[in-house]
């Protein structure tokens, strides 16, 4: 009977780690892929903006077709905008609006495996630095930018990739992040309840170790706090909610203590995920209007 009993502990032992090691696949192969089938329409249009821009299509390095929003500038300056994961470029229209009101040139940008691009297979800016240095090229190649005047703005991983990227790029002016996660291992342990459902232990961690299987790289090579140490030069602008529960509230404080340069961190305690252009946004026009200013003009 002992032996019985030992039997049907391992076999269901067994069954419990497979069923674990499956769902918990199957969720980190949720996470880093959106095919285009899969994905949302967006949820406005331009006319709903009267935004005065135009379709541009561009291919990166790796061959992928990538869409963006652009118009031209009347100050001279201009300020590329980039939506947060499993966002698209729709997102970003109330900036843009704000932004061409004030006289900038936009640029919103997308990426790999969002809006109408190809691939599907999110990297959470691991390899979509190089779509971003796509569009750089297509203001400074194409549109004639001066370095000193081009500035980045974007949302949770989309502001995680500026703050990343600017500091591949020194070129880049000054740059806003609004609700950024600090490292990808952070927001991995703070929102996977949020994104699958599943308590974060002790399914974040198997989680993440499949996450780096499946796309072939380190999660620590996400990392804004480590570039934000490395914008010495860059004006930085971090806005955080108290009320986040994609990113840990402490990501804003983490990344602005890491920065190295001029630095402004906006903590707003009774915000949620990316709320400051809709809850805060006479506040929010008037501040980040004030920063691009000071920064690019």
């Amino acid at each position: 009977m002992k032996k019985i009993m030992q039997w049907l502990l391992a076999v269901v032992s067994t069954v419990l780690v497979a069923a674990f090691l499956w769902v918990t696949y199957q969720q980190a192969n949720d996470l880093v892929h959106y095919p285009l089938e899969t994905r949302s329409p967006p949820k406005h249009s331009v006319y709903d903006f009267d935004l005065q821009v135009s379709e541009v299509v561009r291919t990166n390095q790796d061959g992928q077709q990538l869409h963006a929003y652009f118009s031209s500038t009347h100050n001279g300056a201009y300020v590329m905008l980039q939506h947060g994961f499993k966002a698209d470029r729709s997102y970003m229209f109330e900036e843009a609006k704000m932004l061409q009101d004030a006289g900038y040139g936009v640029l919103i940008s997308s990426v790999r495996a969002h809006d109408l691009n190809d691939g599907d297979e999110i990297s959470f800016g691991v390899r979509e630095m190089d779509d971003l240095q796509t569009w750089y090229n297509y203001l400074i190649d194409e549109q004639g930018a001066h370095a000193d005047k081009v500035g980045l703005l974007g949302n949770s991983m989309g502001a995680a990739m500026v703050i990343e990227y600017a500091a591949q790029n020194q070129a880049i002016a000054a740059v806003v992040a609004v609700s950024p996660f600090s490292s990808l291992q952070d927001t991995i342990n703070v929102s996977v309840e949020y994104f699958t459902g599943l308590p974060a232990f002790p399914f974040a961690p198997m989680i993440s170790i499949w996450a780096e299987t499946i796309l072939g790289m380190e999660v620590e090579q996400a990392d804004a706090t480590k570039a934000a140490a490395q914008l010495c030069t860059t004006p930085l602008f971090i806005m955080q909610g108290g009320k986040d529960i994609v990113v840990s509230v402490d990501s804003g404080q983490w990344i602005f203590d890491a920065a190295c340069g001029e630095k402004e961190l906006w903590y707003e305690a009774q915000l949620g995920h990316t709320k400051f252009d809709t809850q805060k946004s006479d506040e929010y026009a008037r501040r980040v209007v004030a920063f691009f200013d000071n920064a690019l003009l």
